[in-house]
């Protein structure tokens, strides 16, 4: 039976959703101009207590992460959206400590990790993940990566591919074809000051965030709902955390991300949902011009945040694809 059409999980992935859309952010904007958000205490749930907290100074700013655990090591990437941070995969690599070292990291700019006025740019946060090599793992690792993440990800196998074992990729959005699109929040990302109210005013809001969130795949009568919307609003109205989500969901951002990419011989697992035949298609696309060595797996989920929303079809299909990988 052919699965019902859904909205491109580009979209849903960068929330671009979020809100009532540009005509609206615009009068939002407008409206409330210059006043600035309240801040907010980042919750402790944003990771297992059971997990240790770290810092690590790299040339890009410092680092926080979360590490636990023994085995091959283990990295969790987490996407580009408002809130974005290591908190998308809390529910998921609790279960993989018992057999790996597992390290989750914010990315700079985003969660607890140092947040530049100046958003990085790609090759800065290539420097800093690489710097986990050097320090945090003594053998080759695999890495999960979600949404924009993803070409992080594949920069790191292609430039470190003695360090990485492999690549599992979860809604995978590859910016390597030349025609990519990142919808509203590119064209908002030609306007700074415009960008940042509309972030400010909008997409970080409460409102916004739980609209996108019931959107993506929550029940609005789920319990782990009101702890979700907690971590991912307080996170999103941190001072200066507007700068790396509005830097990173630009396409000015990977626009020569091509051309830092070589052939990879690091084997890739493509993770989607049932109805993202048309990710998986764009991302096959991308990927044949630097590999031959990639599968599919088709999660027993629709959301495209089952990392928080829906978990353990996720965790059985990461440890599927690990374990015929062994």
């Amino acid at each position: 039976m052919k699965s019902k059409k859904t909205s491109s999980p580009l979209n849903i992935s960068l929330g671009t959703g979020l809100g009532v859309g540009l005509i609206g952010a615009l009068a939002l904007a407008v409206r409330f101009g210059w006043r600035h958000p309240l801040r907010k205490h980042i919750p402790d749930s944003i990771s297992p207590a059971v997990f240790a907290t770290r810092v690590l100074n790299t040339s890009s700013g410092e680092v926080v992460y979360h590490t636990s655990g023994n085995g091959s090591p283990l990295l969790f990437l987490h996407g580009v959206f408002p809130g974005a941070s290591s908190f998308e995969w809390s529910k998921i690599y609790p279960y993989f400590a018992h057999s790996h070292q597992v390290i989750v990291p914010d990315l700079i700019g985003f969660g607890e990790s140092q947040r530049p006025r100046s958003a990085i740019n790609v090759e800065a946060q290539v420097q800093a993940l690489a710097a986990f090599f050097r320090i945090t793992s003594g053998s080759p690792m695999t890495i999960i990566a979600s949404g924009l993440s993803s070409n992080l990800a594949l920069l790191l196998a292609a430039r470190y591919p003695q360090n990485i074992a492999r690549l599992l990729l979860w809604m995978p959005l590859l910016t390597l074809q030349k025609n990519f699109s990142m919808g509203p929040c590119h064209h908002l990302s030609w306007f700074p000051t415009l960008a940042r109210i509309v972030y400010q005013r909008q997409w970080s809001t409460e409102a916004s965030i739980k609209q996108w969130l019931v959107r993506s795949g929550f029940s609005p009568l789920d319990p782990f709902l009101e702890e979700v919307l907690s971590v991912l609003t307080s996170t999103a109205q941190q001072y200066g955390a507007e700068y790396a989500f509005l830097a990173q969901s630009s396409a000015r951002f990977w626009r020569h991300l091509s051309s830092k990419m070589s052939s990879m011989t690091t084997p890739v697992s493509l993770l989607a949902t049932q109805d993202s035949e048309r990710l998986i298609t764009e991302a096959i696309t991308s990927l044949r011009s630097y590999t031959s060595r990639f599968s599919i797996n088709k999660v027993e989920t629709r959301s495209p945040l089952a990392p928080l929303s829906d978990p353990q079809p996720l965790v059985a299909s990461i440890e599927h694809e690990m374990f015929l990988h062994l």
